[in-house]
């Protein structure tokens, strides 16, 4: 068992950003767990495109408004507190912030940590 907080890896390296995007790396494959739990912080007015070639993820709206687009097939689904999605592997998608958003994302395999969306 172990206890961490978002307060407790501000500034390390579980503390990863981009370029309108924040990704604080709770539960990584370090850790021994089948998975790693992520919380995502996305500015308003961004749109961000994944494909995971080795992970599958669903992720949790805690605060905020977004849509995620199934490029595939070509389907636009809104995002607000209480609703996810998940993605398997190799998942196309887009995810467009209409407000900051906060997400809690989970992936297995469990991310190493130094991984960038594809």
């Amino acid at each position: 068992m172990f206890t961490r907080s978002v307060e407790g890896i501000l500034g390390t390296e579980r503390d990863v950003h981009g370029e309108g995007w924040k990704s604080r790396r709770l539960v990584l494959a370090e850790d021994g767990l089948p998975f790693s739990v992520h919380e995502t912080l996305v500015e308003a007015g961004r749109s961000l495109r994944f494909t995971y070639r080795a992970h599958s993820e669903t992720v949790y709206c805690v605060e905020g408004r977004a849509t995620v687009e199934d490029v595939a097939r070509g389907r636009v689904t809104e995002l607000r507190p209480g609703s996810l999605y998940s993605v398997g592997i190799g998942d196309d998608h887009v995810v467009t912030a209409q407000s900051d958003v906060t997400f809690l994302c989970v992936f297995a395999p469990p991310l190493v940590g130094t991984e960038e969306a594809e």
